[in-house]
């Protein structure tokens, strides 16, 4: 262990999918770790020696008890959309928030109105989404793919601070 006295360590702790992984990287000037669009990569603690003296250490993404809608958090990439288990509120939040139809090029449903599951129809049906077994449309894939245009940045999604004063253009704290 005394290859260890009198050198530094710095932990890079964080949420999931906030590029811990890519600035280690950029840091070493090489590919020492595994980095991807979606959160999840990291597995485990890696180590790796800058200098001699300097430990670089990577982790996985550490998600903490929020006060942001789940909704909210899949749509900014914090948790991974594949372990969904019903992205429809997530695409209800952004739907409501978007004008996903013009957007899309969407053809309008029958009755008043977009529900989640009718934008999704609607975008599995455009994108030619259908089930293996019966060829129906394929609804949760295409809720899926609305998702990660998302969370890729394609369709983007701005929310004003907590507290904003509209007709001030600033945050209330700082007033």
């Amino acid at each position: 262990w005394a290859w260890l006295t009198g050198g530094v360590s710095r932990p890079r702790p964080g949420l999931p999918n906030a590029g811990k992984s890519s600035v280690l990287n950029a840091l070493l000037g090489r590919g020492a770790v595994g980095v991807s669009r979606a959160p999840g990569r990291t597995r485990y603690f890696q180590t790796h020696f800058l200098t001699p003296t300097v430990r670089l250490c990577d982790c996985p993404g550490l998600v903490f008890p929020s006060r942001a809608p789940a909704a909210l958090q899949v749509l900014a990439g914090v948790y991974p959309i594949a372990q969904l288990q019903e992205p429809y509120s997530a695409v209800g939040f952004l739907g409501s928030r978007l004008a996903l139809p013009p957007l899309l090029q969407l053809r309008p449903p029958s009755g008043p109105g977009w529900t989640a599951w009718e934008l999704c129809e609607a975008w599995a049906e455009k994108r030619g989404y259908r089930t293996a077994r019966a060829a129906r449309t394929d609804v949760a894939r295409g809720a899926n793919g609305l998702l990660r245009l998302a969370a890729e940045g394609r369709l983007r999604l701005c929310l004003r601070p907590p507290g904003y004063s509209a007709h001030r253009g600033t945050p209330k704290s700082l007033r």
